[in-house]
């Protein structure tokens, strides 16, 4: 059996402690399947909501991340009326430095709606730092679509890995003098459709540097990163 013919290994579960509900009229739910640093081989990531979403494929996007776990271990505070309750947080994330850092996801109108920001000071309270160094509250306003949108876009490419497209793409930007569009580099890398992939993940991995704002497109201007960092 050649290299090119491995047989099928599926992804492995995801490493929850909670479930989430299979259903809801309210919310998305679902996994994306992907392979962390962390990882030795591609897991179920799951996410309760299209916030959630949109949060985990930023997350998989940042090169800082070394491991996400979805519904980690819940913690046990005491709230407001002094009752003992579980929380559960929605990631908790590490960091290439270890730093550990947990997410409670919520749309901003449900937070200002319900007094979450006050309920998660409690939680906080309640995170010994052997289980996370920070506490973020993440909502719909601590992003944009636009960069959830590149970020969704990026994971579909890395499943879709091309090894030889993206030395390509990293030769072809070694030699740029001035800034270029993606579209402009593909021509000159001659990999058809297969170019523009791996100048999106180029820029991901920091091979390329973005040189405009919004949806990356073949129009989007780029140079190499050491040419940004001299400019800088």
């Amino acid at each position: 059996m050649t290299s090119k013919n491995k047989p099928f290994s599926p992804p492995k579960n995801s490493k929850a402690t909670r479930k989430i509900p299979a259903r809801s009229k309210a919310s998305s739910r679902g996994i994306v399947v992907a392979q962390l640093p962390a990882d030795s081989h591609p897991r179920r990531i799951q996410y309760e909501s299209k916030l959630e979403h949109h949060i985990l494929h930023l997350l998989l996007a940042r090169r800082d991340v070394h491991d996400i776990w979805d519904q980690p271990p819940g913690i046990t505070f005491c709230d407001a009326k002094g009752h003992v309750r579980l929380h559960f947080y929605d990631y908790l994330v590490r960091l290439r430095d270890s730093r550990r850092i947990a997410l409670a996801i919520k749309p901003f109108e449900i937070c200002q709606r319900t007094g979450f920001r006050e309920y998660l000071q409690y939680v906080r309270a309640a995170t010994d730092v052997s289980y996370a160094h920070e506490v973020v509250l993440v909502t719909d306003r601590s992003y944009r679509r636009v960069d959830a949108l590149n970020a969704e876009r990026l994971h579909f490419f890395r499943r879709h890995a091309d090894d030889e497209a993206d030395r390509i793409v990293a030769q072809v930007a070694q030699g740029l003098i001035v800034p270029t569009s993606i579209e402009a580099l593909v021509v000159e890398a001659e990999l058809g459709e297969r170019g523009f992939a791996a100048a999106f993940r180029a820029i991901y991995t920091g091979v390329l540097c973005r040189l405009d704002d919004g949806e990356i497109t073949p129009r989007s201007q780029v140079c190499a990163a050491r040419s940004a960092e001299v400019a800088s």
